[in-house]
């Protein structure tokens, strides 16, 4: 029976299956493996060139790593572990991975060390002397004696060193095997630091942290986990006194705060915004813009390179506030503003737009929209309040007035220090010229690219952070009354006028469905404006339980009633736009229009004199009250509903303007023949392309991606690792782009200037960036994209077709009296043939009387268009502000 057995090979299957739970004959093969490996190091002159030993040895340590892990997932007793721990072969693990020069080896190691800190047994994380290999290993890594290994390589090793940052801040006993420094250390240091602002450079003490800080630059896994790992230590310091002392006295801060220097400094000084010829949406290919010329020295905004090098920009900027809002140690948090503020605002970012200019061609554009991004990614608080303080020119009404350690004042009178200039002359003084100066300068300008940019950068201020725009950029008045005194009666009158001339301006084809949408999105815009959040909050919601934020949110801005001023100089600068809309450019109407929506979205401001009619202005025809109105409710409401009246004098500057274009339109619907029927093909011409892009987006499967389980406990909090994977386009929403602007002109392109969550934009009642409202099979979505190509590619043929048509090479000239606000379109039988340009005197004469622009007939066509949905956009405006903020009397 033996024998068959045998033969069967039933003996055999016994001895496999007790092997690896019989603890000694583990640690007899571990012990075997061990020596294999250190007679192959030992036995090699060089071990570098000698492949047959690297190759032994790799195996070896594959066989460690697997011995180790099955042990792990074994019952007691784990002997393997325990002679790891006793012999220290860490040490020669470290030393042959090192001197072995070959990232395999490299790899092998890496895997060895996590199987030792994921047994969460003898202590590894409690060793010194294995804290002292494992860091003297990744130092000859990819360290300053870095051998020099591929990036997958160096995020094992990073994220390796993300494990053990995440096993300090769940365990901060362990914190002093990793961070050595000793109290008499950091008092001898700090006597010699005298006023470095830079601080004592002490990578001995905390090597992890050095490691990780190195790392945060890059993009990537390697950057997601050295981020959050130094997340976890700047966390972990609230915890310990010594590692906050440390992190103040050190020159950690200035390291975080000249890195991000390094990033802003590796962009382009000279920035273009416009879109490539290849990729353009239909609402650009429709008008004049191809015909913008760009500047040859400036990089384009939408290259790849420049969009690696913004996302890692401000992915680094995304890490600051990261820290800032989980950093408990109030020491660690302000040492980290200061330097933010002396190194990077003050030393770096303010000087740009100092020395930015419109006359180079790019550099007031770059400025600009590297401001617009920075602001737009900003939340934190403290670091919004800092720049809008000082970029804007703005008394600080909030004082330090928290508590520092001697340390902390030390630190920042060192960096004070630094930016006193050695001459009272060279002072950069935010006073003399600051953001303000920038923005209005900039809409001003001759160059459209930084007209845009500038309008895009006052959307962003007046979206984000409307109160410190109040005063500084936008000049206001408050008001001491929170009552409103408009009546229902002049609303119902200025709705229809604005609808009036919005029909007039364009047709009826499409006002109803686009109002209707435009009521939705201006209802979800003004819901989730921030000043709005205080009107519409209950009292209930009002009060919150003390927390450590309390004392950050305090430092926003609060924003009383207040009424525009008419002599405002930005709105004055969108006045001036706003006269010359049919010529200008149609990315500059598109952010024209947002900047002025956005503007009347604050549920503080007025309209009164810019958009609607000021109450006293009022007149009442005199008429006798019915009968029946005998009581007072009756009357007063009666008297509330009737139509007022006013003088030209007292027409709101916006309404003014409007009507102002409208008198061209109506010149140019007399001058040229089937004007309304050209209007209404382009509209269409809008509907159907932008349908087949909503049919090609809802065609198309959208996943949404997986978070990967936490690896904390409940209630922690957990970075997103890693967040390139997870920053993936979602499902559009109507409350985060209510008009959907940055989508018209960036398309599905995933780039910075788009929104992460869409809001799809009408015009002509037709979305310009569809939003996915339906699933479709696989085989009708590949169906649908093939025949979407083949219309698409139709349309575009047709529309260079009307580009090279009668109608689209003919162009209408518009001319302006200086200093006047009336635009007088150049009808045919008065408009010259094209002719050279005037030579010398003459042409200046002509130029210092009349401002001449001129357009191609298809360019004002689409803005005709334009301009009627933004016309719409305003009177579902005062709507919604009239039923949500109840802006009008009814009695």
């Amino acid at each position: 029976m033996d024998f068959w057995v045998r033969l069967l090979g039933g003996s055999s299957q016994k001895k496999k299956q007790a092997a690896p739970n019989n603890p000694q004959q583990r640690l007899a093969r571990f012990r075997q493996r061990y020596n294999h490996v250190l007679q192959s190091w030992q036995k090699s002159s060089n071990l570098a060139s000698d492949r047959e030993a690297l190759g032994n040895i790799r195996r070896g340590f594959q066989s460690l790593t697997t011995i180790l892990n099955d042990e792990s997932r074994s019952p007691a007793p784990h002997m393997c572990l325990q002679f790891a721990a006793a012999s220290q072969i860490y040490t020669a693990i470290s030393k042959i991975a090192a001197t072995a020069h070959d990232e395999g080896t490299v790899r092998d190691a890496v895997a060895f060390y996590n199987a030792l800190i994921d047994s969460e047994e003898e202590d590894f994380l409690e060793n010194d002397v294995f804290a002292a290999s494992l860091m003297n290993f990744v130092d000859r890594t990819i360290g300053s004696s870095s051998m020099g290994i591929g990036e997958d390589i160096e995020a094992d090793i990073v994220e390796l060193l993300f494990g053990i940052a995440a096993k300090i801040r769940l365990q901060p006993e362990i914190l002093h095997v990793w961070f050595t420094t000793t109290s008499a250390d950091s008092e001898r240091r700090l006597a010699n630091q005298k006023t470095d602002f830079a601080g004592v450079t002490q990578k001995e003490d905390f090597p992890l942290c050095y490691q990780l800080i190195d790392h945060v630059h890059h993009e990537g896994r390697i950057g997601d986990f050295a981020r959050t790992g130094l997340l976890y230590i700047f966390e972990s310091a609230s915890r310990s006194m010594d590692l906050e002392q440390w992190i103040v006295n050190s020159d950690l801060p200035t390291l975080m705060a000249t890195g991000l220097g390094a990033l802003y400094s590796q962009m382009s000084r000279k920035l273009s915004i416009l879109h490539p010829a290849h990729d353009m949406p239909p609402i650009l290919l429709l008008s004049d813009y191809t015909d913008m010329q760009p500047n040859p020295q400036a990089e384009n905004f939408f290259t790849p390179d420049f969009q690696s090098h913004l996302v890692t920009f401000l992915s680094y900027l995304t890490f600051w506030q990261d820290v800032l809002e989980h950093c408990r140690s109030v020491d660690v948090r302000i040492t980290l503003i200061d330097h933010f503020q002396a190194l990077f605002l003050q030393q770096l970012l303010y000087p740009s737009l100092l020395e930015s200019s419109d006359a180079d061609g790019g550099s007031s554009v770059a400025v600009l929209t590297y401001l617009r991004h920075i602001l737009d990614a900003l939340d934190h608080p403290e670091l919004v309040h800092m720049m809008l303080q000082y970029l804007l020119a703005l008394l600080d009404y909030t004082a330090a007035t928290t508590p520092r350690s001697p340390a902390a004042v030390k630190r920042r009178q060192s960096l004070m220090l630094l930016n006193v200039p050695d001459k009272e002359d060279d002072r950069l003084n935010p006073s003399l010229f600051n953001l303000v100066d920038l923005v209005l300068g900039s809409t001003a300008s001759r160059n459209p690219q930084t007209v845009i940019a500038a309008l895009k950068l006052t959307t962003v201020i007046l979206s984000k952070s409307h109160g410190y725009a109040l005063g500084s950029l936008v000049k206001v008045m408050n008001l001491h009354h929170k009552h409103h005194h408009r009546t229902v009666g002049s609303l119902n009158k200025e709705l229809e006028l604005y609808l009036n001339l919005a029909i007039d301006l364009a047709g009826l084809d499409g006002v109803d469905e686009a109002y209707e949408n435009y009521l939705k999105d201006t209802l979800s815009s003004l819901e989730t404006h921030p000043c709005s959040l205080k009107t519409l909050a209950l009292p209930s919601t009002s009060q919150k339980s003390q927390g450590y934020f309390d004392s950050t949110e305090a430092t926003a801005r609060d924003v009383d009633p207040h009424q525009l001023l008419p002599e405002d100089p930005l709105f004055q600068s969108f006045i001036e736009l706003l006269l010359t809309f049919l010529t200008n450019d149609v990315e500059t109407n598109l952010a024209l229009t947002e900047a002025i929506i956005t503007l009347g979205s604050c549920s503080q401001l007025r309209l009164e004199g810019w958009l609607s009619v000021d109450p006293a202005d009022y007149h009442f025809e005199s008429a006798d009250l019915p009968e029946h109105f005998s009581n007072e409710k009756l009357r007063d409401m009666y008297m509330a509903d009737r139509f007022p009246t006013w003088s030209p004098s007292a027409t709101p500057q916006l309404l003014a303007c409007l009507q102002q274009l409208q008198s061209q339109v109506d010149a140019l619907r007399r001058d040229i023949m089937g004007w309304d029927e050209h209007v209404a093909l382009r509209k269409n011409a809008f509907r159907f392309h932008q349908d087949l892009l909503e049919d090609a987006r809802l065609a198309t499967p959208q996943t949404k991606p997986v978070r990967p389980p936490s690896e904390t406990p409940a209630g922690t909090w957990t970075p997103q690792i890693p967040k390139h994977v997870l920053d993936q386009p979602r499902t559009p929403s109507r409350a985060q782009s209510p008009r959907g602007r940055k989508e018209t002109l960036s398309g599905s392109r995933n780039t910075p200037t788009a929104s992460p969550a869409p809001q799809p934009s009408r015009l002509g009642g037709q979305t310009l960036a569809g939003s996915p409202g339906r699933t479709a099979s696989p085989l009708s979505a590949s169906f649908a994209n093939n025949r979407q190509t083949s219309l698409l590619s139709d349309v575009d043929a047709s529309l260079a077709q009307l580009k090279a048509s009668q109608l689209g090479k003919r162009r209408i000239r518009f001319r302006r009296q200086a200093g006047s606000k009336e635009v007088e379109v150049m009808l045919s039988k008065f408009q010259p043939p094209p002719s050279e340009p005037l030579e010398g005197a003459v042409e200046g004469a002509e130029t210092a009387e009349e401002d001449i622009q001129e357009a191609s007939l298809l360019h004002i066509i689409t803005n005709v268009v334009i301009l009627q949905n933004f016309v719409l956009e305003l009177v579902a405006l005062m709507q919604v502000r009239a039923s949500l903020f109840n802006e009008v009397r009814f009695a």
